[in-house]
């Protein structure tokens, strides 16, 4: 097997994999929602959004959870959630931030709604869309640097495909994708960005990644994000994991201590669901 495969005989080697399993987490678990393209109405997304609120417990309160409902919602999700300890992001934004960009939304009018994370970099962006590692980065820094708000926030999602693992490129993908995502960002503004780790191969297609697999992916970003900010800032910083999690798979996944939250799909489109996901994260993750 290649050294990049994520698998525990990996080139991080068995001490490293074992002392990660030993150490200490110290960082907020966060369960983010993606909604992507759906549902179909918006009396459907507020149907959901209510089951979510209803579901708000100390569980939900004892983490930081963010859904990612499509841009039409936002305002409705916002207004719902108030009050809930639920916070509110947007799955996209544009390069622009105002004039002749027919269809876009800049990143001021996403925070002016009141969301606090912008969802940066996923996959379906990438493949589906055609955007580069300098879109990405250049999105980045403007939630970074919108104007008035100070906290907005940034998931970063990076991941390999089914091919590219296959041919043992994790290590060398999310690494490429990290520096080039988070070129120039300064050290200060870390503690606003969330990195999510997707391998392309188990995003909605019903194939997680083991427990162990995920620990080593996660422990190879962190490794990334040392290189770039320093041992100490890297330890800050929280990624979750994303690709076809569910109330089944959670528990396993948060015990792994570089496993910081999860990135959920189509599971966060059941209230009961997500509360789920939410609750294994809280008890699991602290």
């Amino acid at each position: 097997a290649s050294p990049d495969k994520p698998s525990s005989s990996t080139a991080l080697g068995q001490s490293s994999y074992l002392d990660a399993l030993s150490a200490p987490r110290g960082r907020l678990p966060i369960l983010a929602g993606n909604w992507k393209l759906n549902p179909a109405t918006l009396d459907d997304a507020a149907s959901l959004l209510q089951g979510l609120a209803d579901s708000a417990n100390d569980a939900s309160r004892s983490v930081e959870v963010v859904v990612f409902p499509p841009f039409p919602y936002l305002s409705t999700a916002v207004s719902m959630l108030a009050g809930t300890g639920i916070k509110v992001g947007a799955q996209n934004c544009a390069l622009e931030t105002s004039g002749a960009h027919t269809g876009e939304t800049a990143v001021s009018m996403i925070a002016s709604l009141g969301c606090e994370y912008v969802l940066l970099g996923h996959s379906e962006r990438r493949s589906i869309y055609g955007e580069t590692e300098a879109d990405i980065n250049a999105k980045v820094h403007l939630c970074l640097g919108c104007e008035g708000h100070p906290n907005l926030g940034v998931i970063l999602c990076v991941g390999e495909t089914e091919e590219e693992y296959d041919a043992g490129l994790l290590r060398s993908i999310v690494d490429v994708q990290i520096n080039k995502g988070l070129a120039d960002v300064n050290q200060r503004d870390l503690g606003r960005i969330v990195i999510a780790y997707e391998p392309v191969w188990a995003i909605g297609t019903g194939k997680v990644a083991t427990p162990e697999q995920a620990q080593i992916a996660h422990d190879a970003v962190r490794q990334t994000l040392a290189g770039m900010f320093g041992d100490n800032a890297s330890e800050r910083v929280r990624i979750q994991y994303g690709g076809s999690v569910t109330p089944d798979s959670i528990d396993s996944l948060m015990i792994m201590p570089d496993v910081d939250g999860a990135l959920v799909g189509g599971a966060s489109l059941t209230a009961d669901s997500f509360a789920r996901i939410v609750e294994g994260g809280a008890t699991s993750g602290l």
